[in-house]
């Protein structure tokens, strides 16, 4: 008797958990479907979620014109990755989602984000070669790296029909590339360390250079002498300064000004 009220009680939990389950699944299938993306719904444009010529057009055209703009603004800055470079990035992240939404549509099987994954990951490979280091040992290119893979992202959102996602994310990536400089160039100019070129008229005008920056209270962290001046008679060095704000200048600028005035100094001006 015991063992059947036992059983009874089981029969009865693993009736729950099956009921729960379903409604729960039904439930989550009845909420992928009604997810429609916020720009679709506004305008009404759900033919943009079927594949027909048109879609295509429109998710290419988006790319293209998205891609190109942000390529432009890094053209106008000589990156390494340009116009072109850009574009076709975003063409290509588009259509390789809208080739893993037509396999997966037309075969009803496969994972659906798996193209989109493994561009992803190969976009590494395209923007690695936008890094390169200098011969002071500085990393350029990471920000062209950057903005590479997030437009291969932006291409891969419209590829999937979340267009709401591509246009927010293109105008934070825009905005990040044209105006943040500018904020970033007011933060490097009030920090304590920078770097300058500096060329004096003999080798012992270095030692008088030493005690000004130590009379003012701050610190040479490095000095790398350029043999490419050797035949010019001067001594040029590239001396990295730090601890400015411990003295009486507010940012580089006057430090450069102050350095100018100096007799036994050639010319000097920042390294940005």
């Amino acid at each position: 008797i015991i063992l059947i009220k036992i059983n009874i009680k089981l029969f009865v939990i693993i009736k729950l958990c099956d009921i729960i389950k379903v409604e729960v699944g039904d439930n989550m299938i009845n909420n992928i479907l009604t997810i429609v993306d916020p720009f679709v719904k506004m305008t009404g444009w759900n033919w943009l979620y079927e594949i027909n010529i048109y879609s295509i057009l429109v998710k290419l055209v988006l790319a293209t014109i998205f891609g190109g703009i942000i390529g432009v603004e890094r053209t106008t800055k000589k990156h390494a990755a340009g116009l072109r470079t850009y574009m076709l990035v975003c063409i290509g992240s588009a259509m390789a989602m809208m080739i893993n939404d037509f396999l997966t549509m037309q075969y009803s099987t496969g994972d659906a984000s798996r193209i989109g994954a493994q561009v992803i990951s190969g976009i590494g490979f395209l923007g690695a070669g936008t890094i390169i280091v200098t011969s002071r040992s500085r990393i350029k290119g990471l920000t062209t790296a950057a903005a590479l893979w997030a437009c291969a992202a932006m291409g891969l959102s419209i590829g999937a029909g979340f267009y709401t996602a591509a246009i927010i994310g293109f105008v934070f990536i825009y905005v990040i590339l044209t105006l943040l400089p500018y904020l970033e160039n007011f933060i490097n100019k009030h920090t304590s360390n920078f770097e300058i070129h500096i060329e004096f008229e003999s080798r012992d005008d270095l030692k008088f250079f030493i005690k000004y920056i130590r009379d003012n209270n701050m610190k040479i962290k490095s000095i790398e002498r350029n043999m490419a001046y050797e035949s010019s008679g001067l001594s040029v060095y590239t001396i990295y300064i730090s601890g400015m704000k411990e003295f009486k200048f507010d940012n580089h600028s006057q430090v450069i000004e102050d350095i100018k005035n100096l007799d036994y100094v050639n010319y000097v001006e920042e390294i940005n």
